[in-house]
């Protein structure tokens, strides 16, 4: 039906959503995360209690994906009707050195654990026995069900604005005892039910066909548009980096840094341009730092993938349960400039090309008409979109003010995205009080040495502030 939902009032995946349901395996895991620090554990029954809230405030929470029988027709969403909150929010002890290294690479196994795909795809670990009596909470959440903005939204509903609130919001209600599998429906009537919303299904492709056949008889003036947006993404996806890196592992390692905001703010006001184009900057200047150490001199370009955001401000948390509202732009993003502002005046460029490419627009609409061609069409996109990608740099916007989980201030928030198979490392970005976080996803087959990149991400940020006068604070150019 034009609303998304099959004949059972149940939700279908979104075009997007489908991507990343379809794609994900356990060579490309399409899972994001956020570690949240905190000065103290947070208390048992409220940490319940928020939870509680963030499922009423995002229901998605609550559902997990089920596949048609013979795939006759789309996933869809449904509420888990085994749905127990103690499988996915859990509590662990901190062993090893109980510092921030410590936590990272005990998180690290966790994050590339596949979902249990019977349940809804997500997980939260608290970890207690970090020096000085803190905790922290690790948050993973697979793609398909929301984007950065819509995991954003999560977070809000889970924290509160002072650490003891005079009023905390309502909780949904859940299950107070642990539920059976219930009865199933027959095959005869899963492939009923399945027939009827495929007939739905080739109503709306037909329909789209037409709307998309009458609006170019309409505009003729769009198809060299159309043309345009073609040979561009078939440029991208052609791209050769030249890079060496061809082998691809399984092992994760999580690591982060911390910016200080206001200077990166500093630093974008000198230059001009936008926030996105002063981050990539520094990264590019980072990576291409580590293939220099790595005697990679051959590589001048890396084709990275720059998700945006396609929700209006006012809709981050409104339409935070409807998935991934998002495009990404594929820029082929130079790494081998030595001046600072000769890089930033060069990368400003591209990226200002790439959001006039009518391609980047183009994404989200040919994801949806992907979607009802089938499985092997969106996977082998995917599986080619992904393929092409060597890089991954994702902001999200963040929340600037302090805020509490379970009464426990959250004094850290660093973000994670998966890598793609020919990247070393994804690097993900999220603004929290007066830093900026940068979480590190590296694949230890082509980035054992993530430690290193972080040193190469911290000079190329002094010498991108350096060469606009912007003075670095001592901590930071520590």
């Amino acid at each position: 039906m034009a609303d998304g939902t099959d004949g059972g009032g149940r939700v279908r995946l979104s075009g997007e959503d489908l991507t990343f349901w379809w794609v994900d395996s356990p060579m490309q895991p399409t899972t994001m995360a956020m570690l949240l620090l905190l000065d103290r554990s947070p208390e048992d029954a409220r940490l319940r209690h928020a939870f509680e809230r963030a499922i009423a405030a995002v229901p998605r929470l609550r559902q997990r994906v089920v596949d048609a029988p013979l795939d006759i027709t789309l996933p869809h969403w449904e509420l888990d009707p085994t749905f127990d909150l103690d499988y996915h929010v859990r509590r662990h002890a901190l062993g090893g050195t109980h510092d921030l290294e410590g936590l990272f690479r005990e998180i690290s196994p966790t994050y590339e654990t596949p979902f249990d795909r019977s349940r809804p795809l997500w997980e939260a670990r608290v970890y207690d026995g970090l020096a000085g009596g803190r905790a922290a909470l690790f948050f993973k959440l697979h793609h398909a069900v929301a984007d950065g903005v819509g995991g954003n939204a999560i977070f809000a509903a889970l924290s509160d604005w002072d650490r003891e609130p005079a009023d905390e919001p309502p909780a949904v209600e859940l299950p107070a005892e642990k539920g059976g599998w219930p009865e199933p429906p027959s095959f005869a009537a899963r492939l009923a039910d399945a027939l009827r919303d495929r007939v739905e299904v080739e109503i709306e492709r037909a329909r789209a066909v037409g709307s998309v056949v009458l609006d170019t008889a309409m505009h003729p003036e769009r198809i060299p548009q159309a043309i345009a947006a073609l040979r561009s993404l078939t440029e991208s996806l052609l791209f050769d980096s030249r890079s060496p890196l061809r082998g691809f592992g399984r092992a994760r390692r999580l690591t982060g840094l911390t910016l200080p905001f206001e200077t990166l703010r500093e630093v974008k006001r000198a230059l001009g341009g936008t926030m996105i184009d002063t981050i990539l900057t520094v990264m590019a200047r980072g990576i291409g730092k580590w293939h220099a150490a790595h005697g990679m001199h051959e590589v001048r370009e890396l084709m990275t993938l720059v998700p945006v955001n396609l929700r209006k401000p006012e809709e981050w948390v409104a339409k935070a349960d409807v998935g991934n509202v998002a495009t990404g732009l594929l820029v082929p993003l130079p790494i081998d400039i030595d001046d600072p502002m000769a890089a930033f005046r060069e990368i400003r460029r591209r990226v200002e090309e790439k959001k006039a490419d009518p391609a980047s627009g183009a994404t989200p609409m040919l994801t949806e008409l992907l979607s009802v061609l089938g499985r092997q069409l969106v996977t082998w996109m995917g599986e080619a979109t992904f393929g092409s990608v060597n890089f991954i740099v994702t902001n999200v916007p963040g929340i600037l003010a302090t805020r509490y989980l379970a009464g426990a201030e959250i004094q850290g928030a660093y973000p994670f995205a998966p890598v793609a198979v020919k990247s070393p490392v994804s690097v993900a970005l999220y603004g929290y009080r007066d830093r900026l976080f940068i979480g590190l996803d590296a694949d230890l087959a082509t980035m054992p040495d993530v430690d290193d990149f972080k040193i190469m991400i911290r000079d190329a940020f002094a010498e991108l502030a350096q060469a606009a006068g912007i003075a670095m604070p001592e901590a930071a150019a520590g």
